[in-house]
């Protein structure tokens, strides 16, 4: 994030009124001595003032606050005196965010533009077909061996049958080898 977007940023929360009082103190003192400071905050004024005069100014009724402490001592079991009221602020980090998930979907979007392009899937490219390599597996498995292995045993062979099948449709046709092998040696 540049120094730009960080003072734009900050000066947009300054005219809505979102800081906190110390930053919102700090941003006064600031804008007298910098000049683009102060323009940032005249610009964000005239960008949000035909806001304000598009709708009338409304009071809340004085007894509203007062009816909502009293809501929050009743539902937390405070009294009205201790109950506490919390300002959110908001998070000004969400721009990396942000960029970091459109560049997270510009990398899928152009991963499925060439897998589809190609017509090839992993399994393809290594020659390999998964489901039936997976599937032989499982089917050889005589009945009464299966019946007799450990839970612990029989989870464990699971892994590694879902590992192999994994390696394959990720195109490692070594490993996927290595252990579909593997997982034909095992005695039960």
């Amino acid at each position: 994030m540049t120094e730009d977007d960080d003072i734009d940023g900050l000066t947009g929360e300054y005219v809505l009124g979102s800081l906190h009082p110390a930053e919102r103190a700090d941003i006064n003192a600031r804008r007298r001595a910098d000049l683009s400071l102060a323009r940032a905050i005249e610009t964000w004024q005239r960008r949000l003032d035909p806001l304000s005069e598009a709708a009338p100014g409304i009071s809340p009724p004085t007894h509203l606050f007062g009816s909502i402490l009293s809501r929050i001592s009743r539902e937390t079991g405070r009294s009205k005196q201790s109950a506490q009221i919390v300002a959110l602020q908001p998070n000004r980090s969400w721009r990396p965010i942000l960029i970091g998930a459109l560049a997270a979907c510009l990398a899928l979007a152009i991963g499925w533009s060439i897998h589809t392009r190609t017509g090839t899937s992993p399994k393809h490219v290594a020659g390999m077909d998964c489901s039936r390599l997976f599937k032989e597996f499982w089917e050889g498995l005589e009945d009464e061996k299966y019946a007799s292995i450990a839970a612990e045993h029989l989870a464990a062979v699971s892994r590694m049958a879902l590992h192999a099948y994994d390696a394959c449709q990720a195109g490692d046709e070594l490993d996927a080898n290595a252990l579909f092998n593997r997982l034909s040696r095992i005695q039960f």
